[in-house]
C-alpha cells in the first residue's frame, strides 16, 4: 500500500521552507511549497493533498487549521511552532490539527510522522477485490475493473466511506462544518453519483439508508452486462 503521497506546505512566519520542502522530497513526497494561508486554500479547490504542513506561527492559527480541516477533511494536518504558548496548542488541537511539534526534527522523522498519520487514514485493507480510491487519483476503481472518475469533493465522500468500512455514516457527517446543509448537499452529490455512474454502466456501491446516512457496499457484486 503506498503510503507516501501529496504534501503541501506553507510558512506562517519568515522561516525559509526551501530545504524543508527539499528534504521531504529526498524521501519520495511530492510537496508544493504556498505562499501564503490563501495559496493553499485556493489550491484545496482544485487539488487533491494527503497532508499539510504549517510551519511557524502566525495570525488566527487555530481558524485556519479549521478550514482547512472544511476544505480537505481527510487529510493529515501538522503544525510546527516551537515558540507556541500551552494555550495555542490546546487551541489548535481542538480545531483538528493531528500532529504538533515544538522542536526541529530531521526529515527522517518529518517522514515517518506523515507516513504514520497518512498509513492511519487510509482504508483498511481487504481480503479480496474491493472498491477502492488508489492514491492520490480522482477515481473509484471496483472489484470488475470499474473506474468512475471523480471531483474533489466525491473524492473526499468516498474515503470517508472507505474509512469506516461497514459502517452506516450519518450525512450530518460528510459536511461537518454545516450539518444541517451537509445532509441536504450529501443527498444531492450521492444522486449526481449515481447518474454519473450509469453513464459508466456501473452499479454505484454506495446503500442510503433511510432517516440515518449511507454505507458502502465494499464487495458489492458486478451487474452482468448484456451483449
Amino acid at each position: 500500500m503506498r503510503e507516501r503521497g501529496n504534501v503541501f506546505v506553507v510558512q506562517l512566519d519568515e522561516m525559509t521552507s526551501n530545504n524543508f520542502v527539499a528534504a521531504l522530497r529526498e524521501f519520495q513526497w511530492q510537496v508544493s511549497a504556498c505562499e501564503s494561508p490563501t495559496e493553499l486554500l485556493g489550491r484545496l479547490r482544485t487539488q487533491n493533498v494527503d497532508a499539510m504542513v504549517l510551519r511557524g506561527q502566525g495570525k488566527q492559527v487555530p481558524e485556519l487549521i479549521a478550514a482547512l480541516r472544511r476544505a480537505a477533511p481527510d487529510a493529515v494536518v501538522v503544525w510546527q511552532a516551537p515558540a507556541a504558548s500551552p494555550r495555542e496548542r490546546v487551541d489548535a488541537l481542538e480545531a483538528g490539527v493531528d500532529a504538533y511539534s515544538s522542536v526541529r526534527m530531521e526529515a527522517m522523522e518529518w517522514d515517518a510522522l506523515l507516513r504514520n498519520a497518512r498509513r492511519r487514514l487510509l482504508p483498511p485493507a481487504t481480503d479480496g477485490p474491493a472498491w477502492r480510491v488508489q492514491g492520490g487519483e480522482r477515481v473509484l476503481s471496483g472489484p470488475g475493473g470499474e473506474r468512475l472518475p471523480l471531483t474533489v469533493t466525491e473524492r473526499a465522500f468516498f474515503l470517508r466511506l472507505l474509512n469506516a468500512p461497514g459502517q452506516c455514516l450519518r450525512r450530518e457527517r460528510f459536511f461537518p462544518s454545516n450539518p444541517q446543509e451537509g445532509a441536504r448537499s450529501v443527498d444531492v452529490l450521492v444522486s449526481r453519483l449515481r447518474s454519473k455512474a450509469r453513464r459508466f454502466d456501473i452499479d454505484l456501491p454506495v446503500l442510503a439508508v433511510r432517516g440515518w446516512g449511507y454505507i458502502l457496499l465494499q464487495h458489492y457484486p458486478v451487474t452482468e452486462q448484456q451483449d
